[in-house]
């Protein structure tokens, strides 16, 4: 990985997680803010001990990546265990405990803008099923169209914030302006990614990154590749 932390459209979210703002905390254990272009979106470094916790209900439905150790989630439709490299929404509106056996290191980004739906713990499988899905346009592929596909685990109320996994063939594109924002951490595979000012970085197996509000950023990847993906898209 090529750690990236001040540039301003894809950042590497370990390396940025240190030295942050305090952010509003689903689990009420000292969040902190990340400073990054998301939109409406709030995204936060999340450190729990060990030992359990309890929260209200949310204001924002708040996608939960575990980036070290393990945590188990519970809420009155059942019980999520979340080990490293494993996700879950939790919708606002839902109370929920928490409960750790060793610290546990969480990569967080709340959505609260557009109206709730229903209260639920969505655990996102990283091995769904997976459904054709469209690859990019022709007019930006430098490559061969890839063969792309998806799995929509959850989707706001108002179609603005959707969270889930997704794999491709290889393929190259030119850079796009992203006018949404995404959250990925890759299951498989190597990204390289370049902006309009010139800047690359490499991505690969493990890493977690977000792309910001704004960016123009093209994609290069020569092998598979894999990811769980939160992505705010605005309507309009």
């Amino acid at each position: 990985m090529t750690t990236t932390t001040d540039c301003p459209t894809f950042v590497d979210l370990i390396a940025r997680s240190s030295g942050t703002a305090p952010a509003a905390d689903p689990f009420n254990s000292g969040a902190r803010t990340l400073d990054v272009k998301a939109g409406p979106c709030r995204v936060m470094a999340i450190a729990l001990d060990a030992g359990s916790g309890e929260s209200d209900a949310l204001d924002a439905d708040t996608f939960v990546l575990v980036t070290d150790g393990a945590v188990r989630l519970s809420g009155a439709d059942g019980t999520v265990d979340l080990a490293k490299g494993e996700s879950a929404v939790i919708a606002r509106g839902t109370p929920f405990s928490w409960e750790a056996q060793v610290p546990v290191s969480i990569i967080g980004m709340a959505y609260p803008d557009g109206e709730g739906g229903a209260a639920q713990i969505m655990a996102i499988d990283n091995d769904a099923v997976l459904n054709p899905s469209n690859p990019p346009s022709d007019e930006v592929l430098i490559s061969e169209r890839p063969s792309c596909r998806s799995n929509n685990h959850f989707l706001s109320a108002d179609g603005q914030f959707s969270c889930g996994v997704w794999d491709s063939t290889p393929y190259t594109r030119k850079p796009i302006f992203f006018r949404h924002t995404e959250l990925m951490h890759l299951l498989d595979g190597e990204i390289v990614f370049v902006d309009a000012a010139g800047t690359s970085a490499t991505f690969r197996k493990g890493d977690t990154l977000i792309i910001e509000q704004g960016a123009e950023v093209s994609w290069d990847s020569q092998v598979d590749v894999g990811k769980i993906y939160a992505t705010f898209k605005p309507a309009a």
